[in-house]
């Protein structure tokens, strides 16, 4: 069953490099919570130049590790764990 406030958005671009139109895709994935704590916002507010605040905020493929940024958009998973069209959650449905 398909529920809630996105549960007939249309996406038009993806899933990957595909241009089509189909449900917006979600796979919540508690293992990427670990990145997106206050404690981790706390540790790269405090980095003393902006390119290091940058980069531990972008994460990969900078870093080895998952950060903030490509941790949410893991957590959330589905279109937006897509390299490709995880833009698409931003798209306007016309």
């Amino acid at each position: 069953m398909q529920d809630g406030p996105f549960a007939s958005y249309v996406v038009r671009m993806g899933p990957g490099k595909l241009v089509t139109d189909h449900c917006l895709v979600r796979g919540v994935d508690d293992t990427y919570k670990q990145y997106l704590t206050s404690t981790e916002v706390a540790k790269i507010t405090n980095l003393p130049t902006f390119e290091q605040f940058h980069i531990d905020l972008e994460g990969r493929p900078v870093t080895i590790g998952h950060k903030i940024h490509d941790g949410g958009h893991d957590a959330v998973g589905g279109e937006m764990s897509n390299f490709y069209s995880s833009p698409a959650g931003s798209c306007h449905n016309h």
